[in-house]
């Protein structure tokens, strides 16, 4: 009876490790969509920090920006949604901020977001086993 208890209590410590590791480094709660869990925000310059600094513990960064000018400006409550190779939605979640960080397994996968009506992306990306994977998806000038 100890040794499954054990079990269940290491299994356990397993899945919150993700969320105390964000929470240790000043980010958001993470959030749990169907079998993937992101961290979304970045507002504030602080944040914005912690969440670069923090792109390399995720196997999906995204970052969603607008033009302004010869710029590109951080964006908010952009609605971010993530295919796998088959097609599958396997995120779709609104953004916080202009960063989101996913966990979720290696493959091949489609980002999109979409911010007022304007629908940007379809960019493949591949996750890795190892390392985290980048993309950024920038909305025309004066999409808000």
């Amino acid at each position: 009876m100890k040794k499954q208890s054990i079990t269940v209590s290491c299994a356990a410590a397993a899945l919150m490790m993700g969320s105390v590791a964000a929470f240790a480094a000043g980010l958001p709660a993470e959030r749990q969509a169907g079998g993937v869990s992101y961290v979304t925000g970045g507002v504030s310059e602080e944040e914005a920090t912690l969440f670069k600094q923090a792109r390399t513990d995720y196997p999906l960064s995204i970052e969603l920006v607008q033009k302004a000018g010869a710029h590109n400006a951080f964006t908010a409550d952009a609605r971010v949604k993530v295919t796998d190779s088959a097609g599958n939605v396997v995120l779709d979640a609104k953004a916080d901020g202009p960063f989101m960080l996913v966990r979720l397994p290696a493959g091949n996968y489609h980002v999109q977001a979409t911010l007022n009506g304007r629908t940007v992306g379809a960019k493949p990306v591949t996750v890795g086993a190892k390392g985290s994977a980048q993309t950024m998806l920038v909305f025309p000038q004066d999409t808000n």
